[in-house]
């Protein structure tokens, strides 16, 4: 039995990509198998299922210098470490996404609550109790990263980050950039998603005054950044989106909002109209939205002026969009 493990595409052999599920299993062989390939030899734990019933879970594993990075889903088990799988002393941060859990360590048992997130120890014995079938997110730092730029780091084992906690949630929004494929083909922008991640969980977990506000204007100024943009194109339908209502329901002064793009060499403005536009290239491109006229799509996605969409379209793609649905439609296999 065998995990699939390969080096993410594009880029060095240092960072591995490792993915598992048991739905490549036999429903008699899935408990074993979780319980030795992801447990043993991918998390270093014991596994003990309640339930051999209904055992389908899964996991992906992104391990590069710095971080590792588990999501998935598990089911209802206790996870325990022991202390003859203690080989390193990472600094583990896992989020119960789905269910809550309980998490023992340290003398301590915390109850984590949907949303929150517990930090733990790979150099300490403890077990997580999952009660049932849960969404699971992991973060995993060498203790060395993160000592400098926490006050006592020993002091956090064993004890929950609340929901609503700022540094929790930007580290939520930011860890989604671990996953898009251009974070890794550039191995600086990769070095720099780690330094991030790093002052994301140091501002939640309690950093010192020092890497608070070093960690201000890196990692939590990228994952401010990345959250906004995330609202923008979830938002490109309103028409109304402007710098004030994104400002708004982030709860930071506009200029701050129009900084964070100035610093990225454009301006809201601009990264609103690209937003908009290459939506509207991929819809017009696509044969499922042949039907819709050229001004339904255009006023669908947030631009109230069809000239003006017309002229800002032509500017980005030299054509206009008839002429882009025109070439598309050319292009389609005859049937």
């Amino acid at each position: 039995m065998s995990a699939s493990s390969r080096a993410a595409p594009g880029v060095d052999a240092d960072c591995v990509l490792v993915r598992f599920s048991t739905a490549d299993y036999s429903p008699r062989q899935r408990a074993d198998a979780w319980r030795e390939i992801y447990g043993r030899t991918l998390q270093k734990m014991d596994i003990e299922p309640f339930s051999a019933e209904q055992l389908h879970a899964e996991a992906t594993l992104l391990r590069m210098p710095g971080l590792a990075m588990m999501a998935g889903r598990r089911f209802a088990a206790i996870y325990s470490r022991k202390r003859q799988f203690l080989d390193h002393d990472g600094v583990s941060v896992t989020w119960a996404l789905g269910s809550s859990c309980q998490a023992h360590q340290v003398g301590r048992n915390v109850d984590v609550t949907r949303g929150q997130a517990v930090v733990l120890t790979s150099a300490e014995p403890g077990h997580l109790l999952v009660p049932r079938l849960d969404y699971y997110f992991n973060l995993l730092v060498p203790r060395r990263c993160l000592s400098p730029l926490i006050a006592d780091l020993d002091d956090v084992y064993g004890r929950p980050i609340a929901a609503d906690n700022p540094g929790l949630r930007l580290l939520t929004h930011y860890t989604g950039i671990l996953q898009e494929p251009e974070t890794f083909a550039v191995p600086e922008l990769r070095r720099q998603a780690v330094l991030h991640i790093h002052d994301l969980l140091a501002l939640a977990i309690g950093a010192t005054r020092d890497a608070a506000e070093l960690a201000k204007n890196r990692g939590a100024r990228a994952a401010r950044l990345r959250a906004i943009k995330e609202d923008i194109v979830n938002g490109l339908d309103q028409p109304g989106l402007s710098v004030a209502t994104i400002a708004a329901r982030h709860r930071i002064k506009p200029r701050w909002v129009q900084r964070l793009f100035e610093a990225e060499g454009t301006t809201f403005t601009e990264y609103l109209l690209a937003q908009r536009l290459a939506r509207a290239h991929r819809l017009l491109a696509d044969p499922r939205h042949a039907n819709h006229k050229v001004s339904t799509i255009a006023l669908d996605i947030g631009f109230g002026d069809l000239s003006y969409f017309n002229r800002a379209f032509r500017r980005r793609y030299g054509m206009t969009p008839s002429e882009l649905r025109a070439a598309a439609k050319s292009a389609e296999p005859p049937h």
